[in-house]
């Protein structure tokens, strides 16, 4: 192998990385707008703290993000009885929309790259993929 793993990834990175932000620019989300929307299911509710956590995001920087969702309509939140500064987060029908946007652009993008593979090689890369999320 002429690069060194690492190398590969980035460079695989970079491409990914050029592909979503030229989705978030065409829906004109920001990025944590985008990836906001990304770790929330269509029909699940999640605590605050919990987005933040799956955004890999402090509390307040989670809040932050939910704020500006909220503000665009994307997602709803709910106050605890129990506890008022606990909220429930779910997304809204525009943001269920808007997440569906992004999922058929990303499907478009990812059929460039199955297409020029065969069946055995998309199965390959699948699985190197898995492989390699696993043990980072």
């Amino acid at each position: 192998m002429s690069r060194r793993l690492f190398e590969l990834i980035l460079a695989i990175k970079r491409k990914c990385q050029c592909n979503e932000e030229q989705i978030q620019a065409e829906l004109g989300l920001s990025p944590a707008q985008f990836h906001g929307l990304m770790v929330l299911g269509d029909d699940e509710e999640v605590l605050g703290c919990e987005f933040a956590g799956r955004m890999g995001l402090s509390r307040s920087r989670g809040s932050r993000v939910l704020n500006t969702l909220v503000t665009h309509g994307y997602v709803k939140t709910q106050a605890q009885p129990e506890d008022r500064r606990a909220i429930r987060v779910s997304l809204t029908g525009r943001g269920r929309r808007m997440k569906a946007r992004i999922t058929d652009r990303m499907t478009t993008c990812e059929k460039r790259i199955i297409d020029n593979l065969d069946h055995r090689g998309r199965a390959q890369v699948a699985q190197a993929l898995e492989l390699l999320e696993a043990v980072l």
